[in-house]
């Protein structure tokens, strides 16, 4: 009945994952890969807003100290900003760094390497003014951002419940040097940080979750999917049929037109058969002219008596020039000399010399 009524009820088959994969469409958490980036902007911080703080002190202590400043020309303005933005960047490029890090291994421990030139195609039905008011307006969209509201919720909650613990050490900051402030803020910036973090790391964690088990879902194929997706990779069973049936029809034309110019047929004695013909003026050595199996094999041995062709069961010799000869080759080195003793003793049978 599920059949019938086209619902999916079958797990996606590798390639419809594959596929959806390549498009782009894959499970991903963006609350995970920003708990990760922002957790490792607050790790990067914490090691190195001492420093950080430290470089940009002495750039601006090496400005202010100059003489030229009492004269305020132009030129050492420029070389002071200069000289700070220097330091800027250096001290900012060890956090940038490890945001970029935190980002490109967010996205790798979800989805792996993923380069996909199909998600960047435009689409007509992203420029659809009614299918984006269903995104924006439909039942998932409310979902989320009801779901979005949440955690911003609780961010807010754990925002507050931080700085109120923080109540008693914010209250010394004016009674501390400027550089000790400034430190002391930073650690306090840093700490809220990570713990904003750890509380967006869980929410990812678990939506990582929810996005695997509805990309599942979304994936699901009905029967009928799976039978047509079976048909596009493999062929339509009835045209390999066809294909078959004309192979055959291929090979016992070839059978029919080589058979008889053979000098014997070897078998195994009933599933293998193998027709070798040999001429000394034309040929380096004897030639397999045509072979087959089973039902092949009956159809040669057929062909052969009509034509009063002799027909030997030498099974080792059948098996291993059906394993190792092509239609149309000679025979290996290894089977001259069972191949000569053939031939001998057939042409003894027909009366001439044997070779």
């Amino acid at each position: 009945m599920a059949e019938d009524l086209g619902e999916r009820t079958e797990q996606a088959t590798p390639k419809r994952l594959q596929d959806a994969r390549e498009e782009g469409n894959v499970a991903r958490s963006n609350d995970l890969s920003s708990a990760l980036m922002l957790g490792a902007s607050a790790v990067a911080l914490w090691f190195g807003f001492g420093p950080m703080l430290n470089r940009l002190g002495i750039a601006m202590e090496r400005v202010l100290a100059e003489p030229g400043l009492r004269n305020v020309s132009p030129g050492t303005w420029q070389d002071g900003v200069e000289a700070v933005g220097l330091a800027a960047v250096f001290a900012l490029a060890p956090i940038a760094i490890a945001i970029w890090l935190s980002g490109v291994a967010a996205n790798l421990v979800q989805v792996g390497w993923l380069v996909t030139p199909k998600a960047l195609a435009p689409k007509a039905s992203k420029l659809n003014p009614i299918e984006g008011a269903k995104r924006i307006f439909g039942s998932r969209a409310l979902v989320k951002a009801a779901l979005d509201s949440l955690k911003v919720l609780l961010v807010v909650v754990v925002v507050a419940w931080s700085v109120h613990g923080m109540h008693d050490r914010v209250m010394l900051l004016p009674l501390m040097h400027l550089p000790a402030a400034m430190l002391a803020v930073g650690e306090l910036m840093v700490e809220l940080a990570l713990r904003v973090a750890a509380v967006l790391l869980l929410l990812g964690v678990i939506d990582f979750a929810w996005q695997k088990h509805k990309h599942s879902k979304d994936m699901m194929m009905s029967r009928q999917q799976v039978k047509d997706e079976f048909k596009q990779s493999e062929g339509d069973p009835e045209v390999k049929r066809r294909r078959l049936q004309f192979a055959r029809q291929i090979a016992q034309q070839r059978i029919a037109s080589a058979v008889p110019k053979a000098d014997v047929i070897v078998t195994n004695p009933t599933h293998l058969s193998v027709a070798i013909q040999w001429d000394e003026k034309t040929m380096r050595a004897p030639v397999v002219v045509a072979m087959g199996a089973d039902h092949l094999a009956l159809r040669i041995r057929q062909i052969a008596m009509q034509h009063g062709i002799p027909i030997l069961e030498r099974k080792p010799l059948a098996r291993a020039l059906y394993k190792q000869v092509d239609v149309g080759q000679e025979i290996p080195v290894e089977t001259y000399e069972a191949v000569s003793e053939v031939l001998t003793y057939v042409y003894k049978l027909n009366g001439k010399i044997a070779v």
